[in-house]
């Protein structure tokens, strides 16, 4: 393992110890000690930086630090920095405004966890534990680009009100969105499952894979995969549901090898044939995270499936619209003490990097979130059924209970296999009053610090599908805790790139989430001949900067000009392009978290504009330079404003044919008149625009020597 290896065989040579070597027989530290509880503080003047802070163990010896850029794939070989086990905090100077960092730390800890009865020496357990966080100043929006929400065919008409007040939510949030039907299944399909796949295909190669986010909603097919038990019980070996699945558009699945039979629960059976795909694992990268919301079978509820998903939507819908305070703070129901994987440690360590340590704290679950304060985070973990889990309660609880809590976790025995009646996976989603998003969080591991600089909860979901926490003897890029036996070390990797990984809820939602302001009226002007100066209002609300999108194609996507909003409400393009041209103008709010500050994005206000595809080499100081020494093209409109006509002055320098075209703001044309064989020299051209309403409109010409336009206003 690198360097991580040569840190331990350090260790081992100046600490006499006896390593526990039978764990469950010995007295294991909290799985809180399992998490590097990790946030930071910034600085941007007078030079910018990020001071990781994490929580103090006294079992820990060193702790070692690594960078890395968000957005590459995996952190060095080498950590960054080494520490001793006093430290609790490191400054990073190396930083820049506007980029997205990512920091693993680990600590070396040697915990007592007993005493030897013949030397009565302590007796010591080897761990290391691991805190993840994505810091940085000022990061630019996280993408939101275009979100499928397939809805079963019986529930598109009753939930039509619902669904379009959800759409008008995220296009208020930059997304774009489609919306397609797909076949009910109330049973295991295989059919069914081929034809929504093919849905999900088709959308994806027709948007050119701009998908962000799959959103389910109703009975739609649940796929089924693999020969898995992740609860580990022999009896619930075969096929688990498999949503993601639907997001790995790109991977092979085959259903001829996996023969399992006289399952305990006969939708866990998988036969060659039968529509139930053979691998256990993704067949490759999970491309797009999928979110379910199904309330099928859910009797313990009193309300209706139909009334349920009306009920989340409004649920949805308020937390969007900051309807109600959220504390950033999380809440912790272990009862899995004794298991060195450490099921809530993806809670200790991801919760933490929205509000600090002091924010997570360990509790009773219907207790602790009985209201009226809502917490944003909430896990619970107990030896499981299909309806509950040990110390936690059961589906009827949630269904009599109140849920104050918006992203959910839980684990136990069984009912991560989310496909059954009075699924406990599924029922918190349908508790009231808030409760959006759940996962089945322990094996393997989830990591949502992603989520505390403006991710996704879909995006997490994305991580935990794809990530590797070992391979090949070497740690992968997110790990939950390493334990050792001797010298040999065993990473906690159970369920790694598992198919059962999925999402109940909104994929789209995130952890912070406050309408941002919309740029109102939005001004385009050209400057002959390719520069495009465009100009807005600040809009009223919340609004601290502001993100330019160009695109020259309608079917094309939209390019970000600003790499980092800007705050000025003006921005001056230039483009060699012949034809009309597209510009978004999006605002953007600062939000703040224990991780760091980030933009987040509102609603994009667009304008066209109809540009030229000459260049400033061609036309030197905005126009051609001819023989004569005089200018080729438009010299002038006058008068401008014009009221019923105006007199276009036209430049040649060589014969020519011209058409005069007149286009409004929007680029339909107005007016076409053809000049046929007009002489070198100035001419004169009339313009009539006795019948164009008050505006703004561009003339173009087009002439043997190039395209030339000119804005002229009509006023009355």
């Amino acid at each position: 393992m690198g360097y991580s290896m040569a840190m331990m065989r350090l260790l081992v040579a100046f600490l006499t110890v006896i390593v526990c070597t039978n764990f469950l027989s010995a007295q294991l530290p909290p799985h809180k000690t399992l998490a590097v509880m990790t946030w930071a503080d910034l600085r941007e003047t007078p030079r910018p930086s990020i001071t990781l802070k994490w929580d103090f163990n006294k079992d820990g010896k060193a702790v070692s630090i690594w960078k890395k850029l968000k957005k590459d794939e995996f952190f060095p070989t080498d950590p960054i920095v080494q520490l001793d086990s006093g430290t609790v905090s490191w400054t990073d100077t190396d930083v820049e405004v506007g980029v997205s960092y990512e920091y693993r730390l680990l600590r070396d800890m040697w915990q007592v966890v007993g005493t030897d009865s013949i030397t009565q020496q302590p007796i010591y357990l080897h761990r290391w534990a691991f805190g993840y966080i994505n810091s940085g100043i000022k990061v630019p929006p996280a993408t939101r680009r275009r979100v499928l929400l397939l809805v079963d065919t019986t529930m598109i008409i009753p939930l039509s009100q619902e669904i379009a007040t959800w759409e008008e939510d995220l296009i208020n949030e930059g997304w774009q969105v489609t919306i397609r039907t797909v076949q009910r299944a109330e049973e295991f399909d295989s059919g069914a499952v081929v034809r929504t796949r093919k849905i999900i295909r088709d959308e994806i190669i027709a948007g050119k894979r701009d998908l962000d986010a799959i959103f389910l909603v109703g009975r739609v097919p649940v796929p089924y995969s693999g020969d898995i038990n992740p609860d580990g019980h022999e009896n619930h070996l075969g096929a688990w549901p498999a949503d993601g699945t639907y997001g790995d558009d790109a991977g092979y699945y085959t259903d001829a090898v996996v023969s399992r039979v006289n399952a305990s629960r006969p939708a866990n059976e998988n036969l060659p044939g039968d529509g139930k795909f053979d691998q256990s694992q993704f067949a490759s990268l999970v491309r797009t995270p999928v979110g379910r919301v199904d309330f099928f079978n859910m009797p313990d509820f009193t309300k209706s499936e139909l009334e349920l998903l009306k009920a989340y939507f409004k649920k949805d819908h308020d937390f969007r619209t900051a309807q109600f305070s959220v504390l950033i703070n999380g809440i912790i129901d272990d009862n899995f003490q004794g298991y060195q994987e450490g099921f809530s440690t993806s809670a200790w360590r991801g919760f933490s990097a929205f509000g600090t340590d002091t924010s997570v704290s360990a509790g009773d679950w219907f207790g602790s979130l009985a209201g009226p304060a809502t917490y944003l985070f909430a896990h619970g973990c107990g030896g499981g059924t299909d309806t509950s889990a040990g110390g936690i309660g059961s589906t009827i609880n949630m269904a009599t209970n109140p849920v104050y809590a918006i992203h959910t976790q839980l684990f136990g025995s069984y009912f991560g296999d989310y496909d059954t009646k009075n699924n406990f996976l599924r029922s918190p989603l349908a508790s009231s009053p808030r409760a959006l998003t759940c996962a089945w969080v322990g094996r393997p591991a989830w990591y949502i610090h992603h989520m505390a600089l403006g991710e996704t909860v879909g995006y997490s979901t994305r991580i935990a599908q794809n990530n590797v926490s070992n391979s090949g003897g070497q740690i992968g890029t997110y790990v939950p805790n390493v334990y050792f036996n001797g010298n040999q070390a065993q990473v906690v990797n159970f369920g790694d790139r598992g198919v059962h990984i999925a999402l109940m809820g909104d994929p789209t939602l995130r952890a912070i989430m406050k309408p941002v302001a919309i740029v109102g009226q939005l001004t385009v002007t050209t400057e002959y001949p390719n520069k495009i100066n465009l100009s807005w209002l600040r809009p009223v609300g919340d609004v601290d900067a502001y993100q330019v999108f160009r695109r020259t194609n309608p079917t094309s996507p939209f390019v970000l000009l600003t790499q980092q909003p800007i705050t000025a409400t003006s921005f001056r393009d230039s483009l060699e392009n012949e034809g009309t041209v597209e510009y978004r103008i999006n605002a953007c709010a600062l939000r703040s978290t224990a991780s760091g500050t980030y933009y987040d994005l509102g609603r994009g206000t667009t304008t066209t504009v109809l540009t030229t595809g000459i260049s400033d080499a061609s036309y030197a100081g905005g126009s051609r330079e001819a023989i004569t020494g005089m200018h080729a093209g438009i010299i002038s409109v006058t008068p401008n404003p014009a009221v019923t006509s105006a007199t276009v002055t036209l430049f040649l320098d060589a014969s020519s044919n011209v058409n005069m075209r007149v286009l409004d703001i929007s680029g339909a044309e107005m007016s076409s008149t053809y000049f046929d064989n007009l002489s070198a020299g100035k001419q004169y051209l009339l313009l009539d625009a006795t019948h164009y309403t008050p505006g703004v409109y561009t003339v173009l010409l087009q002439t043997a020597s190039g395209t030339f336009t000119k804005q002229v206003v009509v006023a009355r």
